[in-house]
């Protein structure tokens, strides 16, 4: 994704303006940054100043006012529940759930949630990381005032208690992450990356402490089980995953890579328009450019580190299958993975598919010149995953 303020200094003067109900969400709807504190906003705000007749200014004044609220919550939660933390152990190690944007991480993640041997991290935990332990129970009946009813980008619905990643509340907290180009776009900050391995010794740091301290609230919130964590940065991080939880399981997603880069091109021109700091935001061409850079370097990063995952530990699954028959392809994984107990997710398993009946997932337009350059620029993908070329 390129600066959103690069579009603004086109030669032509031409302004792309990021517009939040072009895609259903409400200019007064909270954004992410709303759930920082003081620091981790004043860290990701820091040198925006120079481009501030581009900041909207409303947006900007109430999450400085928020940050404010939300230190002083977090302090209160760390002297309420930091001996507590202490003690918690996260065992066992994790099942993480591994794939690309828009390959259907989202769905398999909440599919695998009805097991009743895991939990995952909320979406009221990973909007307010720092201070969910103290305002969950204020927050939750509340939840129509602060969380948008579906997804901007596919109108999957929201809840409070539905599953979400823990890659946003590690944005949120001020570590490392690639959604901090939600905000200003800016590229040139070394944050803004899935790559931690390239981060200065005191950000990988701060990016491991962050993490860990987050998964210890959620794990401390429900002490007797086990966590399901879904990112798409960590099909990146495979190494700094095995470091943390070297007996983790993954779960690995694929999809079509033509329906994943529709997909794609829309949830990053809607989340980017939902939650950008700024009045404007990268063209359609800028946008372009970068989805189709990300995903070879995505797999190309992932298939350098795969070999680190012990035997037993890892299956693969296609979202086309997954699609078709949900039971299935779950139970072979399970097997795969030595995941007993399948029987204990099938009832929430089935309630979850038959409310899904008739839902067809969205098939944006795929540009005929679009669908060759994807095959150009992807070829590695469709070769490697088994993929046909539908032009040729």
């Amino acid at each position: 994704m390129t600066p959103a303020n690069s579009s603004a200094r086109r030669r032509d003067g031409d302004l792309v303006q990021a517009n939040p109900r072009d895609y259903g969400y409400s200019p007064n709807m909270p954004r992410l940054w709303h759930g920082m504190t003081f620091q981790a906003w004043r860290g990701m705000s820091r040198g925006q100043w120079v481009n501030r007749d581009l900041i909207r200014p409303g947006l900007f004044a109430s999450v400085t006012a928020l940050s404010l609220g939300n230190t002083l919550m977090a302090a209160l939660s760390d002297l309420l529940f930091g001996r507590a933390l202490e003690k918690v152990k996260i065992e066992p190690d994790p099942v993480f759930v591994l794939g690309f944007w828009r390959s259907g991480t989202t769905w398999l993640h909440q599919l695998l949630s009805n097991d009743p041997r895991f939990t995952a991290p909320t979406s009221l935990q990973v909007f307010m990381p720092e201070t969910f332990l103290v305002l969950s129970r204020v927050m939750r009946p509340l939840e129509r005032l602060w969380l948008p009813k579906s997804r901007p980008m596919d109108a999957v619905a929201l809840k409070a208690d539905t599953s979400e990643e823990d890659e946003v509340a590690l944005a949120v907290s001020g570590a490392a992450s690639i959604m901090r180009a939600l905000s200003y776009g800016n590229l040139n900050d070394p944050r803004v990356t899935w790559d931690i391995d390239s981060l200065p010794e005191a950000d990988l740091d701060h990016w491991r402490r962050t993490w860990m301290r987050f998964l210890t609230k959620v794990q401390y919130r429900a002490p007797s089980k086990q966590l399901l964590l879904k990112s798409p940065g960590h099909t990146m991080r495979i190494r700094e995953v095995l470091r943390q939880f070297p007996n983790a399981r993954f779960i690995h997603i694929i999809r079509d890579p033509y329906a994943v880069a529709a997909s794609y091109l829309f949830s990053s021109e809607a989340m980017t328009a939902t939650q950008t700091v700024l009045k404007v935001m990268p063209t359609e061409a800028e946008q372009l450019d970068g989805a189709l850079r990300v995903l070879p370097e995505f797999h190309r990063a992932f298939e350098a580190q795969k070999h680190l995952i012990p035997e037993g530990r890892y299956t693969q699954i296609r979202y086309e299958a997954l699609s078709k028959d949900p039971k299935a392809v779950l139970c072979g994984a399970y097997e795969d993975l030595g995941l007993d107990s399948f029987g204990d997710l099938e009832p929430g398993l089935d309630r979850m598919i038959e409310a899904r009946r008739g839902y067809k997932a969205g098939r944006p337009a795929l540009d005929p010149v679009l669908a060759r350059r994807i095959e150009t620029d992807w070829y590695e993908y469709f070769e490697r995953y088994g993929y046909p070329i539908r032009t040729e």
